[in-house]
């Protein structure tokens, strides 16, 4: 004889969380590198839709690659090697970097002055500052021989490349406050 309920049983609540078997530390480090995300497609959209209509001495802002260099200093080498990569990759097919060489110039500088951050400078404000203007002047003289060698730009030009990585090092420090609260989720793990 068959069981009669005075009641229906609970359905089963099948959400995408309860099939993903993720341990509160892993939904953080999801989070934090959402956000990051979030936070560059933001950047990339204000710069290509409102900053690039701002010229100065000609030249303009490429606040890209100054976000990419300084997430990838505030969370050092071992973290950010792979975000750097996908990151600069991402930035390549949106159309608004200057070439493929781009991409690995991103990738190597990240991880340049991540190491040299770690190895020689202490954590701290303008050491990250100085990292992401070194990467940022590296990164303009990159793009500037190689449009040279390509034949996309003359020699006279090479103020307004100098001029376009002053201008993205003094827009940089406004993003220096919401990267590290961004770093800080999920708690500090032998970051020095």
């Amino acid at each position: 004889m068959a069981k009669k309920y005075d009641f229906r049983p609970d359905k089963s609540r099948n959400t995408l969380l309860s099939h993903l078997i993720l341990t509160p530390l892993q939904r953080k480090n999801v989070l934090k590198w959402g956000l990051y995300a979030l936070c560059l497609v933001i950047i990339s959209v204000v710069q290509d839709v409102l900053l690039c209509r701002v010229r100065i001495f000609g030249a303009t802002t490429e606040l890209v690659p100054c976000a990419i260099f300084l997430i990838c200093i505030l969370e050092g080498a071992q973290n950010s090697c792979i975000f750097a990569l996908i990151a600069s990759l991402l930035y390549l097919f949106s159309g608004t970097a200057p070439g493929p060489y781009s991409m690995v110039a991103i990738t190597f500088l990240s991880i340049g002055v991540c190491v040299l951050r770690q190895v020689f400078l202490q954590a701290s404000f303008p050491a990250a500052m100085l990292c992401v203007g070194g990467a940022m002047l590296v990164y303009v003289l990159v793009n500037f021989f190689f449009g040279l060698f390509l034949g996309l730009t003359l020699f006279a030009r090479f103020h307004g490349f100098l001029i376009t990585a002053v201008l993205s090092l003094l827009i940089t420090p406004v993003f220096y406050p919401l990267f590290k609260s961004i770093c800080a989720i999920g708690g500090q793990s032998w970051k020095a």
